[in-house]
């Protein structure tokens, strides 16, 4: 059993932010060699959430506990990893874009041009890397870091900032040396079409709206794409048929594997609040959260999607966050998901 060899409970993540100085390197660097992930047996990737290159930030993490010096053991060991992150930590995958064992091999998490889950608030804006073996990176892990770093930045995955790192511990402010305002990316959204949507014709929005209303559809959620789809297909159905709506009441919704579903978008009024569906964007989460908690994926996606309406003119700068529950009599969406938004930019009681 994997248990056996690591104790999940004492692996020791020890966060560093990796902050360059600008300067253009001027080796031109080989491309490294990885292991796929389907070399170390990885199960199908399901997270959604892209990244938008160059990134700004490299993030480090030190998992202990997880020796290995041949590949098939430390292959092996990825794949526990792997099943604690989706099954413990709720993840869509592994944490990390790439992993780093000490026998110098590089590992392929979720990959370049996937968001991972790594630290809160810096997923959609770094590359995720971990090392894992002993206490402290071997010269083979460094070195064969330095190579992936040169081959991003030559690639474009990372910006051409490397010359020292800042090491900074995790409970350090993640301050960069220069002011740099980074603008979140817009997540990627799956559009009407990809799911399978009806054609319908429904009363259009006054654009920029005043309030995000965050709703739970209630009923089983969905941990990959296939799944929410269906999901959303059923929820629309049932919209139109069974409540008389013209569609889908929502804007969008997000699934548990990390998606932004397109329910009747930005620029059409929805059926979810009545009073408020004119003035506000209605974001639902696809399951039920009385309980328990939408998990980190969904819960980062739906907050890009709603700085992506502030970025893009869709909602005002100084737009109000409301819980489904504080505008209208309902359980939704869900006391564990309200205690959740209840932290998040802009809320109001």
């Amino acid at each position: 059993m994997l248990s056996s060899l690591v104790s999940w409970d004492h692996v020791r993540m020890l966060p560093w932010l990796l902050v360059f100085s600008v300067l253009v390197l001027g080796a031109r660097a080989d491309a490294p060699s990885i292991v796929s992930r389907n070399e170390w047996g990885s199960r199908m990737l399901t997270c959604r959430a892209q990244l938008t290159h160059p990134v700004a930030y490299v993030i480090t993490d030190e998992l202990t506990g997880m020796e290995c010096q041949e590949q098939n053991l430390c292959s092996w060991k990825l794949r526990g990893l792997q099943s604690h992150s989706v099954y413990t930590k709720g993840w869509c995958d592994v944490p990390y874009n790439f992993l780093v064992g000490d026998e110098g091999r590089v590992y392929e998490g979720v990959g370049w041009n996937i968001q991972g889950s790594h630290t809160q608030g810096y997923n959609n804006v770094s590359l995720g890397i971990a090392f894992f073996g002993s206490s402290s990176p071997s010269p083979a892990a460094l070195s064969a870091v330095g190579g992936l770093f040169s081959y991003a930045i030559q690639k474009g995955y990372l910006s051409s900032r490397y010359i020292r790192p800042l090491i900074l511990q995790s409970e350090t402010c993640l301050v960069p040396q220069q002011p740099v305002r980074s603008r979140k990316a817009c997540p990627n959204i799956v559009t009407r079409s990809a799911w399978g949507s009806r054609e319908t014709l429904c009363p259009k929005m006054n654009l920029p709206v005043k309030y995000v209303i965050i709703i739970h559809t209630a009923g089983t959620s969905c941990n990959v794409s296939v799944d929410c789809q269906i999901r959303v297909r059923d929820i629309q159905s049932f919209h139109i048929n069974d409540k008389n709506f013209c569609d889908i009441s929502y804007q969008f919704l997000v699934g548990q594997d990390g998606g932004v579903y397109e329910g009747v978008g930005w620029h059409t009024q929805g059926a979810h609040t009545y009073g408020y569906n004119d003035i506000a964007l209605g974001i639902a989460f696809i399951g039920n959260f009385v309980e328990r908690v939408p998990n980190n994926a969904a819960l980062e996606a739906a907050q890009n999607l709603i700085q992506c309406a502030v970025d893009e003119g869709y909602l005002v700068t100084d737009y109000l966050l409301v819980g489904h529950s504080d505008v209208v009599n309902t359980l939704s969406p869900g006391k564990a998901l309200y205690n959740i938004i209840k932290t998040w930019p802009h809320f109001k009681h």
